[in-house]
């Protein structure tokens, strides 16, 4: 998500909220807007030089890290009055992760993987409906099938093209998953009409 500010809020490795704008402190609102109570002790991750305002709406609740490529001063300030409030910078210098994953599994036997590094892009999509998207929905599906990548297990995510509406993971079956991502836009009081629905495998 380099194209626009973009902020992620993320709890157990899952995303609870993500969304982008003409300003980080506008993406914070809406990533803030599809989950308001699982943010609490949660990471905030931006993709832009963290500024006040941003700040300001982030220090409104609790966190436990803060991502971002820099701080402004101010907002580092402010922000550094937190208690138990971490502040780190994702440098782009850093080295790149390993190609190669390695996982333990029963026994003393282990699975070595590649890591999922694509980037996701339309140039591959083949429309397979009667009427194709128009280019909002496009956009939309783009948006949600980069968020249910990083969502763990049966993941079902409820998008707009610039935010998520409603995210359900980890449950045995993929029904409950997105009755739970229904269930959390409608607390969000997000109207799902017109959004899409991503899915990390097939739909029941």
């Amino acid at each position: 998500f380099n194209d626009l500010p973009t902020v992620a809020i993320l709890k157990h490795t899952n995303p609870c909220g993500l969304g982008h704008g003409a300003t980080l402190a506008e993406a914070w609102e809406k990533a803030f807007a599809t989950d308001r109570q699982a943010p609490f002790g949660g990471i905030i991750v931006v993709n832009r030089r963290l500024d006040l305002a941003t700040a300001q709406a982030i220090a409104e609740i609790f966190s436990e890290v803060i991502i971002a490529p820099a701080f402004e001063p101010d907002a580092q300030a402010l922000l550094s009055k937190k208690p138990h409030l971490r502040l780190m910078v994702n440098s782009e210098t850093a080295a790149p992760a390993p190609g190669i994953e390695i996982r333990s599994c029963v026994g003393e036997s282990y699975l070595l993987q590649g890591g999922d590094a694509d980037l996701v892009s339309t140039a591959s999509w083949k429309v397979v409906t009667k009427r194709p998207p128009t280019e909002a929905e496009h956009a939309a599906l783009l948006f949600g099938w980069r968020v249910v990548k990083h969502v763990k297990s049966n993941a079902i995510v409820y998008a707009a093209h610039d935010r998520t509406l409603g995210i359900g993971a980890g449950q045995m079956s993929r029904v409950d998953s997105s009755r739970i991502a229904i269930w959390k836009a409608s607390e969000a009081k997000l109207a799902l009409k017109g959004s899409i629905v991503a899915s990390d495998a097939f739909f029941p």
